[in-house]
């Protein structure tokens, strides 16, 4: 999913509630209405953060896709609604999940209509107050909302457009991926798999090399397939500034940086961590040729766009392109 800049600027919230989830009771503390007052850009900030997770789409059946459209065709299935979410996330039983609010919202950005679904911990605080004669009176809070990362452990933000569905997860539990409970909450899958997001990587990784090859070196330029499977093979997951720093190196300047972070985003993939599938990838070997008349042609790796071949009625047309050519 990605919004524009002016999008992100006019995003509002247009409804918004939350329900009391997993406080060690058979059944959560449901709301009819929670006032959201002066902290609109609170919550926003904390919904854009979704922006930076892993894409995924509904899986065939998915309750929770059926109920969030009714929300989108009926504003007063809203309330309704977010409390059989709320039942739902309630009821699935995992002692990883702290007690917390489930926080439900529509957002609204020029024709586009968003929702986003938080869950957020409860986080105790210590907070104090000065009093007149210079003494501290320490209070103690326990149902709060704060900007801690960990406090915010799972988001989704999501667009249901006809049968085109949009959803971004921020998991903080599995950040590669989604856990068992979120994924059966959602009833979701993967928008990409291991696979596909490997090789769309190696493709992006040679478009930026190719792009930047004169300020890169030539240990760089010349391998960037064999670089990219050596780095495949020790790693084993992808997060964008991690791999980033280790296949340029000292080498990757701002300028490559911005190269390679908007060919992410375009290729659907911008924020996406994921496990490498290691089996996705091959070593570059030369490619050799041997005509028919004896004349043998060696095509290294960083050269292998230059050569093409192709297959006529009188036989097979060999065209290299070069910058130069050298007698020797």
């Amino acid at each position: 999913m990605q919004l524009s800049e002016e999008e992100i600027e006019n995003l509002s919230i247009d409804k918004f509630i939350f329900h009391v989830v997993h406080h060690h009771n058979d059944e959560p503390i449901l709301l009819d209405e929670t006032p959201i007052g002066d902290f609109e850009d609170f919550f926003l900030e904390r919904a854009m953060e979704t922006l930076r997770g892993n894409q995924f789409t509904f899986a065939d059946g998915s309750i929770t896709r059926t109920l969030l459209k009714q929300v989108l065709e009926d504003e007063s299935q809203f309330v309704p609604v977010s409390k059989t979410l709320a039942q739902t996330f309630h009821a699935g039983r995992d002692k990883r999940i702290k007690p917390g609010v489930m926080i439900l919202m529509t957002l609204i950005t020029g024709q586009r209509k968003l929702l986003s679904l938080l869950k957020y911990d409860h986080e105790e605080a210590v907070t104090y107050d000065i009093t007149d004669d210079a003494k501290a009176i320490l209070k103690a809070i326990t149902n709060s909302f704060t900007k801690s990362a960990d406090a915010l452990q799972k988001s989704a933000l999501i667009e249901i457009v006809d049968d085109d569905d949009n959803i971004v997860v921020v998991d903080k539990t599995v950040r590669h991926e989604i856990t068992d409970f979120f994924r059966g909450f959602l009833v979701c899958k993967r928008l990409f798999d291991d696979k596909q997001m490997t090789q769309a990587v190696e493709a992006l990784v040679v478009e930026v090399v190719k792009k930047h090859q004169n300020d890169l070196p030539n240990d760089i330029t010349q391998n960037v397939r064999d670089r990219y499977y050596d780095t495949v093979q020790k790693r084993d997951k992808f997060d964008a500034t991690e791999f980033f720093a280790e296949f340029f190196g000292a080498h990757g300047s701002a300028a490559v940086r911005a190269s390679f972070d908007k060919g992410l985003a375009k290729t659907g993939m911008e924020g996406e961590v994921f496990n490498f599938d290691k089996g996705a990838v091959k070593k570059q070997r030369p490619q050799k040729y041997k005509t028919a008349e004896g004349v043998k042609i060696d095509v290294p790796e960083q050269a292998s766009d230059t050569v093409k071949t192709t297959t006529t009625a009188s036989g097979t047309v060999i065209t290299i392109t070069t910058s130069r050519l050298t007698n020797l």
